[in-house]
């Protein structure tokens, strides 16, 4: 299945392929919380994230991957890592006002106490390979 979304200005696109049953999750950091974040990834599918201008980039606690935020309604539409397997990422469902994904069961998840190294290891297990496209350019 193809599925489509975009910010809340619309300035920043996705198109999320998978296959996979869709399984959301919320996790309860305060970043994600307080955004009501919803996320979906699979590491079988594919990612594109298109922009019209460059996504402002946040880095925290383990400054391990980039969350990407629209810069002109500040709305966070995803998170991605370089990997072995190449860039990687997870989308914000909510955020990019993914239709299909409105009325899912979401599942709450902690990833507190994780090591950097645990970290990087789930991501790279779990995350969806993507391809970011920004300022216009692909």
């Amino acid at each position: 299945m193809i599925y489509r979304g975009a910010c809340h200005c619309g300035a920043v696109s996705a198109t999320y392929e998978t296959n996979a049953p869709i399984r959301l999750r919320a996790d309860g950091c305060s970043f994600c919380r307080t955004r009501g974040v919803r996320s979906a990834s699979d590491p079988d599918g594919k990612l594109t994230l298109s922009s019209t201008q460059m996504l402002t980039r946040y880095r925290f606690v383990h400054k391990t991957a980039d969350f990407l935020i629209c810069p002109l309604c500040g709305t966070y539409v995803g998170t991605m890592m370089d990997s072995p397997r190449g860039p990687i990422g997870v989308i914000n469902v909510a955020g990019l006002n993914i239709e299909e994904f409105r009325n899912l069961p979401v599942t709450l998840t902690s990833l507190e106490g994780e090591s950097p190294e645990e970290r990087i290891a789930r991501r790279v297990s779990r995350w969806t390979p993507m391809t970011l496209n920004e300022g216009g350019r692909s």
